[in-house]
């Protein structure tokens, strides 16, 4: 018979601690550490002080924690929250909404050291000036490891130049990582981002916390004006379209009125703004393309003439 392994008191007891925390806060972040400094962890803690509880646990406990809840509470998408725990990950307890946290985070970014045996994704650049190295050994791994161009002033190592040791795509060794921390070399961004989201029950995966927002818009209102466009192209009749095809009809009706051999008086105006603009067209195919009819003489003349006849109608 097989004995059955009891579970340790101290994993029962954080199964325990992580269930309050999903009792008091309503909104759970997951975020992977895996290649977060410690140092980035413990300063991000410092400024969710009050706001946030970062806590790490064994994936496994974080599970175990989280199906506990779920039969408790009862809320909904818990079983996804923890189908989307990667491994070596913290779980974030907060009120605050998921979208300001995640913006508490990228305005903490790091600047971290290159890795080592990695293949660094940036271009590593070294500056020039004084290393505070004094002379010795150091000078040859300076130019021999990272072929830095170096010289001696005041008994101490300097750079010449700025140089760049790697290109993006190079491998970065365990011996060269060791001389860029020396030297206080840290070009690579490290942002703590949160891989997946739970709030109150709703679920909200990374893909939409780092939507691109103004990018967004742009593609939204691209699809609008072209779903409009359609739309007025087939006459379809809604709050949308309502206004532009009254005024398609009004521009269609008047072009039909052009043609016909009768004149309304109460159109007056839309013959004189046709005349003229026929005018122009005649005028710059004849005398050049900055010739224009004298708009608004023109206009003058034939308003005063049409209130002349006005006035005599209503005193014969």
């Amino acid at each position: 018979m097989i004995k059955k392994k009891s579970i340790p008191q101290w994993k029962l007891q954080e199964i325990e601690n992580l269930v309050e925390l999903f009792k008091i806060y309503k909104n759970i972040a997951v975020i992977a550490v895996a290649k977060i400094n410690d140092k980035q962890v413990q300063f991000i803690r410092k400024k969710l002080r009050g706001k946030a509880v970062i806590k790490m646990s064994k994936k496994s406990l974080q599970i175990r924690a989280i199906k506990k809840y779920e039969k408790e509470s009862k809320k909904k998408n818990l079983t996804e929250l923890a189908d989307n725990i990667p491994g070596q990950s913290s779980l974030v307890f907060t009120n605050m909404e998921i979208l300001e946290l995640k913006n508490v985070f990228i305005d903490n970014e790091w600047m971290v050291s290159a890795k080592p045996d990695e293949i660094t994704l940036v271009d590593i650049w070294v500056p020039e000036g004084d290393t505070t190295f004094p002379t010795g050994q150091v000078i040859s791994e300076l130019n021999m490891t990272l072929r830095l161009p170096t010289r001696i002033q005041n008994d101490t190592i300097w750079i010449k130049e700025p140089t760049r040791t790697h290109k993006i795509g190079d491998f970065v060794s365990v011996k060269e990582a060791a001389i860029l921390k020396k030297l206080g070399i840290t070009p690579i961004k490290s942002l703590i981002k949160i891989h997946f989201a739970w709030s109150n029950g709703e679920i909200i995966p990374a893909e939409v916390l780092y939507l691109d927002l103004e990018k967004f818009q742009q593609e939204f209102i691209s699809c609008y004006l072209t779903a409009q466009k359609i739309a007025l192209e087939l006459e379809i009749i809604d709050k949308e379209t309502i206004e532009p095809l009254i005024q398609k009809a009004f521009r269609e009706a008047l072009g039909v009125l052009f043609e016909m051999p009768i004149f309304l008086e109460d159109m007056a105006d839309e013959y004189i703004r046709k005349a003229v603009s026929n005018a122009n067209i005649i005028n710059a195919a004849i005398l050049g393309s900055g010739t224009q009819a004298p708009v608004k003489q023109q206009k003058s003349k034939l308003e005063k003439k049409k209130m002349t006849t006005i006035k005599k109608k209503r005193l014969g």
